[in-house]
C-alpha cells in the first residue's frame, strides 16, 4: 500500500495544531474542540487520503493472514450463510481466518471495512453490501490509490478495476420462461418486487426475452408491494423472520390483486414468482379455493420444503459463489491484480 499525508500535514492546511489533528481523529471526547474545526479536519483528511499512522507499525510485506467481510446483510437467511460458509472454508484452506466488518465510521475517517484494511487488520476485503449497492466513490478511490485487494458480490457493477462476482440472473430467468412455454403455458403471470435495482432489472428482462420467442404467448407484469422503504431489515424487526414478514404484507394483495386474474388460468398456465418467499401465500390461497396453475419461482430460497416437488425454481449456489469471491481474493493476494468479472449460474429444476 502507497504512503500518503501525515498528521502534520494536515495540521498545516488546516491551520491547526497537529495535536488538534490527533484529537478529531481519534474521536477523543475528553477535548473540547468546536463542531466546525472538527469537520474541517475530517474534511481535509479526506480530500489527502489520509492514512491512520497505526498503519506503519505493521512491517510492510508481512501478512495478517485475515481477510475482512463487510456485509451488511441478516445473517438468519440461508442465502448469506452459504455465502460465507463458502468464504470461510476456501479461505481457511489457505490458512486466512475471517473478520466480519462494518460500514460505520466507528474507529476513524472511513468506513470501518476500510481502516480495517489501510491499518493491516486485514490483507483483503470481500464486499457484500446492503441492498446490493456498491462501495462508495471516496472508498473505491481508497481501495484503487492504497491497492486493497478487493472483491465486490452481487451488485450488478460492470467495468470496475477490481473483480465482481454476479449471479445470472438474465440468463436463469430466460430459460425458466422458456420452460414454462415450451411445456404449454400461453400466459405467464410474473409477480415481482417493486425495486428498480440491478437483479430485479435483470429478471424481468430475461422474461421478457424469453416471451418474444413465443409469439402466441401472454405476459401480465405485476409489482407486488415490497419497496425498499418496506422491504425486511432485521434491526425493525427483531422478532420476525424475512419470510413471515414478507407474507404477511403479501396475502392481502394476493387475494385482493392476484386470485382474480387467475380466474382464467389453465393447469398450463404458470405464475412466475420473483422471490420464492412469494410462493406460500400464493399456493395456499389456490389450494383453498381449489384452483391449479403451475408455480415457479427464480429463487428458490424460503421455499417452503413441503412445495418443492410442486414448484419449479432457479437454485441459489451460495456457497458455490462465496468460494469463487474466496477464490478472486486469494489470486489478488498472490500478486495477480487483474480483475476478473464471474458469472455464477443458477440452475433451473426441481429440489
Amino acid at each position: 500500500m502507497k504512503s500518503g499525508p501525515t498528521i502534520k500535514d494536515i495540521a498545516r492546511a488546516v491551520g491547526v495544531t497537529p495535536a488538534t489533528v490527533s484529537y478529531v481523529l481519534n474521536q477523543n471526547p475528553k477535548q473540547s474542540i468546536s463542531a466546525q474545526t472538527r469537520e474541517r479536519v475530517m474534511k481535509a483528511a479526506q480530500e489527502m487520503g489520509y492514512v491512520p499512522s497505526s498503519a506503519a507499525k505493521v512491517v510492510r510485506g508481512s501478512p495478517s493472514y485475515c481477510v475482512g467481510v463487510a456485509i451488511e446483510k441478516d445473517l438468519n437467511t440461508n442465502r448469506f450463510n452459504l455465502v460465507l460458509q463458502g468464504i470461510r472454508d476456501k479461505m481457511e484452506q489457505q490458512g486466512y481466518n475471517l473478520m466480519l466488518c462494518g460500514f460505520e465510521r466507528r474507529h476513524g475517517i472511513y468506513a470501518d471495512y476500510v481502516n480495517n484494511a489501510l491499518e493491516r487488520r486485514v490483507d483483503g476485503v470481500i464486499f457484500i453490501g446492503r441492498d446490493n449497492e456498491g462501495p462508495t466513490p471516496e472508498a473505491e478511490e481508497l481501495i484503487l490509490h492504497h491497492q486493497i485487494p478487493f472483491v465486490v458480490y452481487d451488485c450488478g457493477l460492470e467495468g470496475r478495476p477490481y473483480s465482481t462476482v454476479e449471479l445470472e440472473y438474465e440468463k436463469s430467468s430466460f430459460e425458466m420462461t422458456c420452460r414454462l412455454l415450451a411445456e404449454g403455458a400461453k400466459t405467464i403471470f410474473y409477480i415481482r418486487p417493486d425495486l428498480d435495482n440491478y437483479q430485479e432489472t435483470q429478471r424481468e428482462a430475461g422474461v421478457h426475452r424469453a416471451m418474444s420467442l413465443y409469439k402466441n404467448s401472454r405476459l401480465i407484469v405485476e409489482r407486488a408491494p415490497i419497496t425498499k422503504e418496506t422491504m425486511y431489515h432485521p434491526d425493525s424487526n427483531p422478532n420476525q423472520s424475512e419470510d413471515l414478514y414478507t407474507a404477511r404484507r403479501l396475502w392481502p394483495y394476493v387475494s385482493q390483486r392476484v386470485m382474480p386474474v387467475l380466474e382464467d388460468f389453465t393447469e398450463r398456465d404458470a405464475v412466475l414468482l420473483s422471490w420464492g418467499m412469494f410462493i406460500n401465500p400464493v399456493w395456499e390461497l389456490l389450494n383453498k379455493v381449489g384452483r391449479r396453475v403451475r408455480l415457479a419461482t427464480l429463487s428458490n430460497v424460503f421455499v417452503s420444503p413441503i412445495l418443492r416437488d410442486e414448484v419449479v425454481s432457479c437454485r441459489f449456489l451460495g456457497y458455490a459463489a462465496g468460494a469463487e469471491c474466496a477464490r478472486l481474493l486469494l489470486k489478488q493476494l498472490d500478486g495477480d491484480r487483474t480483475p476478473e468479472q464471474v458469472l455464477v449460474p443458477m440452475p433451473v429444476g426441481r429440489e
